[in-house]
Formats: C-alpha cells, sequence, structure tokens
C-alpha cells in the first residue's frame, strides 16, 4: 500500500474548485441537449411529481390526483420533500428540479474525492476519482430523471465521508461526527427506504473502529430523527413502519418472479404476463378475505388499503417459502443481468432515434458469434464495444482498488464492498441500471484506489 501514498501532498482547493465545475458544466450540457423532452414522464416520475403538489397545495402526503386523498405509505418523504421545496422556490417546474439535481450530483463529486482522500492521502487518487465520477454517463442520465437515485448518491456518499472523516480523526470520544452520521443516514432512509443496512454498517464501523459511545451516538440520532415518520404511519396506518415499499416487493416483484422461475417462463417486469403472476397471488389473498378485496380501493380506509398489502404479501411470502430454490435462482439471475453492460443501449436511442431492441432484436452477441458483420449497425457495434470494453476495464480495476483498499483499511473497505454488494442484490428481478447510480461514488473511489 506504499504505493499507493507515495505521492501524498496538501491537496489545494484549485482541483476541487475545478472538477465540481466540470462535473457541473457536463450535467447541464446534457440537460441542455434534452431540455425540449424532458422531464421523461414515467410511473415513478408521476408519483413523485403528484406527491410534492400534494404536499404543497394540501399539505397532505398521497399519491391521489383527486379525491379521495389517501395517505402513502410505499414511498417516503425525502425526495418529494426535495422535489417540493424546489417547487415552492421556481414553480411547479420538473426541470428546475432536474437543474438542482445536476448541481446535488457535482456536490456528490467533490463528495467522492474527499472520500477518496481520506482513504489514500493520494492527490492523484483524490483527482482521478473526482474526474471519473464527473464524466460518469450514467450519473449525467439520472439528473435528468425524476427518481430518488441522484438525492441517494448524495447522501451515501456523504455517509462514506462522514465515517472516513471520523475515522481519520480518531478521536474515539468526540460525538459531533457520530451525530452527523446519524442525520446523514436518516436522511437516507427518507429517501428510500430499502437501504436499511446503511446505518447497521455505519454503527458497525463507530464500534469496531471508533467507540460503543459513538455508535450508540449515531443509532440513537437516526431512531429520534425517524421516529416522527414512524408515529405518523402509526397512527394513519395502524402499526409502526418506515414504509410499506418491502410488502410491496414481495408481492409485485418477488413472488411474480418465483412463480415465472417455477414454470420456466421468462417474464420481463411489468409486462402483461407478469401482472397477471401478480394477479394470481392477489386473487390468492382475496380468497382469505373476500369482504375486504371485495370493495373498491377509493372505499377503504388507509388502515384497511395497509390490510389489503398485508394480505398480499403474506401469500407472497408462502410462496417464497415454498420455493426458496426458485426465489434465489429468480432474484440472482436478475441481480447478474442488471450487473452486464446496458449503457449502449440507452445511448443508441438517444443518438439514433431507435429503440436498441428494434434494430437488434437478436442481440448483438448473436450476431457477432453468427459473423453476419454486415447486419451490424455500424453505431450500435461502436457503442456496444465501447460499453463493454469499458465496462471490463472499470471492474477490473475497481477489484484491484477494493483489493489494495483491504490491505489498507480493511474496515472500510468491508463497508464500502457489502454495501455495493448489497445494493446489487437488493432489486433482484427489476435490477434496472438506474439502481447502480447510488453506489456509482463509492465504485469510483475504489477504481480511484489503484492510483
Amino acid at each position: 500500500m506504499k504505493s499507493q501514498r507515495s505521492d501524498a501532498a496538501p491537496i489545494r482547493t484549485s482541483p476541487f474548485l475545478v472538477i465540481f465545475l466540470l462535473s457541473l458544466l457536463l450535467r447541464l450540457l446534457y440537460l441542455a441537449s434534452r431540455w425540449s423532452a424532458l422531464p421523461y414522464w414515467n410511473v415513478d416520475a408521476l408519483g413523485y411529481h403528484q406527491l410534492a403538489l400534494n404536499l404543497l397545495e394540501r399539505g397532505i402526503f398521497s399519491l391521489n390526483s383527486h379525491p379521495p386523498f389517501q395517505p402513502d405509505a410505499i414511498r417516503v418523504p425525502g425526495y418529494p420533500v426535495f422535489t417540493a421545496l424546489t417547487y415552492s422556490i421556481a414553480g411547479a417546474s420538473p426541470r428546475v428540479v432536474l437543474v438542482m439535481q445536476a448541481v446535488l450530483d457535482s456536490l456528490t463529486t467533490l463528495l467522492a474525492m474527499g472520500i477518496a482522500l481520506k482513504l489514500t492521502r493520494s492527490r492523484r487518487a483524490t483527482i482521478i476519482s473526482g474526474v471519473l465520477y464527473a464524466v460518469c454517463p450514467l450519473a449525467w442520465r439520472y439528473c435528468a430523471e425524476l427518481y430518488v437515485e441522484t438525492v441517494l448518491a448524495c447522501a451515501i456518499a456523504a455517509v462514506y465521508f462522514g465515517l472516513a472523516h471520523i475515522m481519520e480523526q480518531g478521536d474515539t470520544l468526540s460525538i459531533l461526527g457520530p451525530s452527523v452520521l446519524g442525520v446523514a443516514c436518516a436522511f437516507s432512509l427518507y429517501v428510500k427506504a430499502n437501504v436499511l443496512l446503511l446505518p447497521i454498517m455505519v454503527s458497525l464501523v463507530l464500534w469496531i473502529k471508533g467507540s460503543f459511545r459513538q455508535a450508540v451516538v449515531s443509532v440513537v440520532t437516526l431512531i429520534l430523527l425517524i421516529a416522527p415518520w414512524v408515529i405518523r404511519n402509526t397512527i394513519v396506518f395502524g402499526r409502526p413502519m418506515l414504509s410499506t415499499v418491502f410488502e410491496n416487493n414481495l408481492a409485485r416483484v418477488s413472488a411474480p418472479a418465483t412463480l415465472a422461475e417455477l414454470r420456466r417462463e421468462n417474464v420481463a417486469p411489468w409486462t402483461p404476463r407478469w401482472e397477471e403472476l401478480f394477479l394470481e397471488v392477489v386473487d390468492a389473498a382475496a380468497v382469505k378475505n373476500p369482504v375486504l378485496f371485495a370493495a373498491p380501493m377509493d372505499e377503504l380506509t388507509p388502515r384497511q388499503i395497509d390490510q389489503v398489502q398485508i394480505e398480499t404479501a403474506r401469500v407472497a411470502r408462502d410462496i417464497i417459502t415454498r420455493h426458496p430454490a426458485a426465489f434465489v435462482t429468480s432474484h440472482v439471475r436478475g441481480a447478474f443481468r442488471g450487473l452486464l453492460p446496458q449503457g449502449h443501449r440507452f445511448w443508441f436511442a438517444q443518438l439514433s432515434g431507435q429503440t436498441w431492441d428494434s434494430v437488434m432484436p437478436n442481440g448483438m452477441m448473436t450476431l457477432l458469434l453468427s459473423r453476419r458483420w454486415r447486419d451490424t449497425p455500424p453505431l450500435a457495434l461502436a457503442l456496444f464495444t465501447v460499453f463493454v470494453l469499458i465496462y471490463a476495464l472499470g471492474l477490473a480495476v475497481t477489484l484491484r482498488g477494493a483489493w489494495r483498499l483491504c490491505h489498507s483499511d480493511p474496515v472500510i473497505a468491508s463497508a464500502m464492498l457489502l454495501f455495493i454488494g448489497y445494493m446489487i442484490i437488493l432489486p433482484g428481478p427489476i435490477a434496472y441500471e438506474r439502481f447502480q447510480v447510488p453506489i456509482m461514488p463509492l465504485v469510483l473511489v475504489l477504481t480511484a484506489c489503484v492510483f
């Protein structure tokens, strides 16, 4: 690890400013190039937009665009509040939110540099980590989407920067740093409830490398900050919880994927066949409680709606329990599919105006293996080659960087690697490329550790 620290030198402010401006410029240029088409409305984007409008106009947290405004518990309030605050300043314009995300993501670039600096004390690694994140096309792309991932990436990077800073200081008596970490972890959970592993790992690292007192301070701060939302859900839905996303994912994702795997069907998420499999789960739940499921949803109370989700999740859990091999196979296969290079598909559509599947219905590898070179569009071949080569090189360098960091600081390295692995496996059958955005700053820090 000596080679990693051999170029240690004081880091001037100018590289941070230059790379921040580079990061911001690239993101704003990308937004400008797509400005007339923005925002890209999809189910999630419409949902977050409506949540923000209801917060502003009615002071309620509801997905409904018309009465009855049923309270929502699937999403947590972090991103809708961020969107609503932006709307309150600049009007209900989603494009302004995208510009704010570009600024926020540029701050994430600085946080990635800060993590690299704290872990390596290397000027070279610090600058490279910032440049890599600044020029990362995946980050540009999701700055232009009304998704939580850009905000979540900043929150997670802030957590790991704070953790690295506390470990560097080595003051086991300090409680200010752990308190701030608790705030950052709470904000992360308010942005996306699925990242429950994050505060657990933070408290373990503080306990192992700091002190038990610091771990307790971080956990207590976290609990105090998420308590209001848990109390709200207890009052409205009748049970303490952070989100119903866990039950929802069991029924909407895990159970249909398990059934498809069990029946040897290759079913893509959210296709008509996928919805049929989900309805099988709903129908099985309705048999157990026909009165509850017979009533129209807009006539149910919030607690009854929550009970519908609980009953559906219970059936989904039974399916998974009876067929664990099919569940694990479908989940691992989906996670592995999400790890394959995907960027070439998006950028081909952006540059050519055609979807990848319409031009390459049988896939690039099928064409290449059959040696049908003339049937391969030059743009598709060029993008596929570039993205696959960058991906393969990046994976090799990242693993090497992780190995070097493990020798230097095994506790922090383990915390980063385990969380990256958790975020990769978590989506399972719906492992879209956007779920990689929150861990990309950490991945690129590991890449920079090679230098």
